[in-house]
């Protein structure tokens, strides 16, 4: 493993060392989301919220595209392979 994959992981799994990014991660697991989609189901503030979907977009957990005049946000494929494979674990 070369440097930077070792900061690549660091960046990852520093963005989901939050009980609301892991939340955030969930909610989106299953269909694409925009920030107020979040907000109407999460107890956060805007900025909150919006700070969390940055952290987890530098990180490339999540991918943003402008839809109108809202960001919508999904699971990098990669994300969510492991995402599905955590998931069927606990089967």
């Amino acid at each position: 493993m070369t440097d930077n994959n070792i900061q690549k992981w660091l960046e990852v799994f520093s963005a989901l060392a939050s009980d609301s990014r892991l939340e955030i991660v969930r909610m989106i697991s299953e269909r694409k989301m925009t920030c107020q989609d979040i907000i109407d189901r999460l107890e956060l503030s805007q900025p909150a919220i919006s700070y969390h979907l940055a952290k987890l977009e530098r990180a490339g957990i999540l991918i943003k595209e402008k839809v109108g005049s809202h960001n919508c946000y999904w699971l990098n494929a990669r994300i969510a392979k492991l995402i599905t494979m955590l998931n069927e674990e606990d089967e």
